[in-house]
């Protein structure tokens, strides 16, 4: 008769096989992300079952050592967090523009020590006992969530980081972003246009067709020309044949540049169901993946190396925009803060 204990035991596997399952129909999908942790956290249960039963001194001292690595990790981020992203917004501050997504770790350091004077706001202002607990409720709520779905996000991008597509390839969308002085490419862009061209160059060493590279961006208020029309002259400089290369200059944000590359590879190939993949950076790239996933294209992404000091401040707005993508799930959550809260104030009272 199957016992609880079996049930533990197996259920890495269960979830080791359910995540395969949904990497192999979807990748651009957070519950990929949800399930890889229920493996990764019931294969530690299962650790540690092992552990406690077996009894083995040498098993013993090594679960300890593992167990105070990780607590010394945590400690670290808990009482240097602050100090880490103070210093990687100075770093992002001295190299990058003065924009506003671009100080997005300095207003969180902000947030995170205005929030020690909470308390002390709190009392000099004299504000009711009901209202502190209804306010501190609702913020415990997003306190738990915020992180909890960023942790789940960040898995998710970890994870498709993972994706390799094969070397036989109908087209490769470059997703365009902004340019200096309105006509030529920055860093950060010919990172993406690079990261095609190495693609398009394994293809070709690897004796089949050379891909497309569709360059996808429309003119700014600011440029002097489309972002896809600097990028395709970019490319050519760098030995891409013109034949191989198609502009999309519409598109003013991510989502339209699946939709409109979409429709101009299908203009252009007699393919019913060509193979298509996406250049982006890497950070950016789960993200890109749901849009596409939007725009009902097949394709999926890969990633651009970003500076190091870029990455948190780019993580993070990355986040945020998901969280726009999801603000139903938000609105719910929200609700449910509110809901929550005003029962602990009503059951405080009874």
């Amino acid at each position: 008769m199957t016992t609880l204990i079996d049930l533990v035991y197996a259920s890495p596997l269960f979830f080791l096989i359910l995540f395969i399952g949904l990497q192999r129909f979807e990748k651009r999908q957070l519950i990929n992300g949800i399930v890889f942790n229920f493996f990764l956290f019931s294969a530690l249960m299962d650790a540690a079952l092992i552990v406690i039963r077996l009894n083995n001194e040498t098993l013993n001292n090594i679960a300890i050592a593992a167990a105070i690595v990780v607590v010394l990790i945590v400690m670290f981020f808990y009482l240097f967090g602050i100090v880490l992203l103070l210093w990687n917004a100075y770093i992002v501050w001295k190299k990058e523009s003065h924009t506003l997504s671009n100080m997005l770790t300095l207003l969180i350091v902000l947030a995170i020590i205005g929030s020690f004077f909470i308390p002390i706001i709190t009392r000099l202002l004299h504000i009711p006992a009901d209202v502190k607990l209804f306010v501190s409720t609702i913020v415990s709520v997003f306190l738990l969530y915020i992180p909890l779905f960023f942790y789940l996000y960040l898995t998710s991008l970890i994870i498709y980081q993972f994706n390799r597509p094969r070397y036989q390839q109908d087209y490769i969308i470059v997703l365009g972003s902004g340019l200096i002085d309105g006509q030529f490419v920055p860093p950060l862009l010919a990172s993406r246009i690079n990261r095609a061209i190495r693609f398009y160059d394994k293809q070709v060493k690897k004796g089949r067709p050379a891909p497309k590279l569709v360059f996808s961006g429309g003119q700014g208020p600011d440029e002097k020309l489309p972002e896809s029309v600097a990028m395709q002259r970019y490319a050519i400089e760098q030995g891409i044949p013109i034949k191989d290369t198609l502009t999309e200059e519409k598109s003013v944000n991510t989502l339209q540049n699946m939709q409109f590359s979409k429709d101009i590879i299908m203009a252009d190939t007699t393919k019913s169901n060509p193979k298509i993949i996406f250049a982006t950076n890497n950070y950016h790239t789960f993200r890109a993946g749901l849009f596409a996933k939007q725009a009902r294209l097949k394709a999926d992404g890969i990633g651009a190396k970003t500076s190091r000091y870029f990455l948190p401040n780019a993580i993070i707005r990355e986040f945020i925009a998901i969280l726009k993508m999801k603000q139903h799930q938000f609105i719910l959550v929200a609700f449910a803060s509110v809901a929550f809260a005003a029962l602990t104030v009503l059951l405080n009272h009874m």
